[in-house]
This record gives C-alpha cells, sequence and structure tokens, in this order.
C-alpha cells in the first residue's frame, strides 16, 4: 500500500548505545559504592581491629627477644669457676662456695680488743680446750676446724702452730724480745719500744684471749696455695688477718701474715667490706649501736 512503511523488526543502533551507557554507569556507582564502603565507619573499625591484631605480635615478639637477652646477660655475668683438672682443684671450688658456718651468734666477746693501749681485763677468763698441740676458746672451735676441713678438702694443709698464751707466758716473749734487740746494738728504751710492736707485754696481747691463732711464718707456707686459699675464705669462717701495715698506726703492731683473729662471721665479713681492722670496727659497731 503507498504511504505505510513497515519496519523490519531487528536491533535498534540507537537503543544499544542507550544500553552501553547505562551499564557503564551502573558500574561506576557499584565502584563509587564500594570505595564509599571501605571508607564508611564499618572498614575503619575492621582496619583498627587489624592494626591492633599486628600491634599484639609486635609486642609479642618484642618481650620473647628481651627475655632471650635478659637470659643471655644473666649467663655471662654469672660468677664462674674455672674448671680444674685435678680433683683437688674440684674440691677447692666447691669450697669457695661455702656460706656462713658459725654455728653460734656473733656476740660481744667475739671483738674483745686487746692492745697497749687496752690491756686485757683482770676479769677476762677465755673457756680453753685443747685444739691439736693448742688450747684456744671452745667458742672458735667449730669454725676453726671447719675452716682448716674445707681447706683440706680444697687440697691445702693448715696447721695451728699457736694459739692461746697465758700472761706469764707472753710477758717472757716479749723480754726475750727485748733481749735479742739489745743484743744487735739497740738501747734498752728503743728496744723495749720496738719488741711492744713485734711481740707485746703480758696482758696487752690477744693470745691471751684464746680466740687468736698463728700459722707457719716461714716464706714456704706464706708464698703457698694454701695461704692464699686462707686469706681468701677466713672471713667465712669469722677470722681475720688482723695484724697489717696499712692498720699499724691502729694497732700498735708490725705487719704479721701468719696471725688470724677469731671476731664471728658477721663481723669478720663486714671488716673486710669496710676495710676496718678489729680496733676501728669495735668503734664502728658501739657507734652503730648508739646511734651517734
Amino acid at each position: 500500500m503507498t504511504g505505510f512503511t513497515t519496519e523490519k523488526a531487528g536491533k535498534n543502533p540507537t537503543g544499544g548505545a542507550e544500553l552501553n551507557r547505562e551499564r557503564r554507569t551502573n558500574m561506576r556507582k557499584s565502584r563509587q559504592e564500594q570505595i564509599l564502603d571501605e571508607d564508611s565507619p564499618r572498614g575503619s573499625v575492621a582496619g583498627v581491629r587489624h592494626l591492633k591484631n599486628w600491634m599484639r605480635v609486635v609486642l609479642a615478639a618484642i618481650l620473647v627477644l628481651a627475655v632471650l637477652l635478659g637470659v643471655l646477660v644473666w649467663k655471662y655475668y654469672m660468677p664462674k669457676t674455672n674448671g680444674q683438672s685435678s680433683s683437688a682443684g674440684s674440691a677447692a671450688a666447691l669450697a669457695a662456695q661455702s656460706t656462713e658456718v658459725l654455728s653460734e651468734p656473733d656476740d660481744s666477746w667475739a671483738l674483745t680488743v686487746v692492745s697497749q693501749d687496752r690491756k686485757i681485763s683482770s676479769s677476762f677468763s677465755p673457756q680453753l680446750v685443747s685444739f691439736g698441740n693448742v688450747q684456744v676458746d671452745q667458742r672458735i672451735v667449730p669454725s676453726l676446724q671447719k675452716m682448716l676441713d674445707d681447706a683440706k678438702a680444697a687440697g691445702y694443709t693448715l696447721s695451728v702452730k699457736q694459739g692461746y698464751v697465758d700472761a706469764k707466758m707472753q710477758e717472757s716473749q716479749y723480754q726475750a724480745k727485748i733481749k735479742t734487740l739489745m743484743q744487735q746494738g739497740k738501747t734498752c728504751a728503743i728496744a723495749e719500744s720496738d719488741a711492744a710492736a713485734l711481740v707485746p707485754p703480758g696482758g696487752c696481747s690477744e693470745n691471751q684471749t684464746g680466740m687468736a691463732v698463728t700459722f707457719p711464718s716461714d716464706q714456704t707456707f706464706l708464698s703457698s696455695d694454701g695461704y692464699h686459699w686462707l686469706l681468701n675464705h677466713c672471713v667465712e669462717y669469722g677470722f681475720v688477718r688482723h695484724y697489717t701495715d696499712s692498720k699499724e698506726g691502729r694497732t700498735g703492731l708490725k705487719d704479721d701474715p701468719s696471725h688470724f683473729r677469731y671476731v664471728g662471721t658477721r663481723n669478720a665479713k663486714n671488716m673486710r667490706r669496710l676495710g676496718l681492722c678489729l680496733e676501728e670496727y669495735a668503734v664502728y659497731v658501739e657507734r652503730q649501736s648508739s646511734g651517734s
């Protein structure tokens, strides 16, 4: 028929282009919504949780490293005992770890000071017992015996050559020393003064307390490992080397490396720590007690 146009069924080019534009628009909106969703509070909370978890892991790792470092430092600075090839050396290492062995408390009797300035009291009476070939105050026997036993276990034999000396014998030794010095050409006055600094007269020697012991004075013993063991460990048993060059002005006596005095374990350790001789330490204790 004229004037009538029939369109063939098929794809409309204009409609297809619009459909594509719509799809692209929807995709852009989807991406924008995804971005907005990530920026939303819900996304922020998830991120914070994630960060906290990582922080916990890092802190745990730091703590583990700190513990390991502490263990390494502790092992490095621990006192080490050198290994010894002999059984005597091993025993010495064990003896070096001895703790306090005093069975009795550190009483005032152990700090009795006797010197030319402080003569022994007439009322002082030592509790004497035999110890080998000498006599000592029985209150020092447990510690003295323990010291000798531990020295033997460490491979060293310590022999006590002198213990208690009564006033009469002490005076006799003093007079004998004066005579020897005078024979060397010294005047009587100088001989008496010099003798008193070596062998105190009767009543002025702590040998009369029964708390002093003397070991061999020969150079062989004084340069031996046994003597060095004695010097290092004597305070662990309540003994101190009383007469030294550095304290002659306080004790009034010349250096005597073989003479050791019992003062009690706690006192001996304090004296070594403070660098005090018995005369100085007795004053220190008295002031501490009085609060001055």
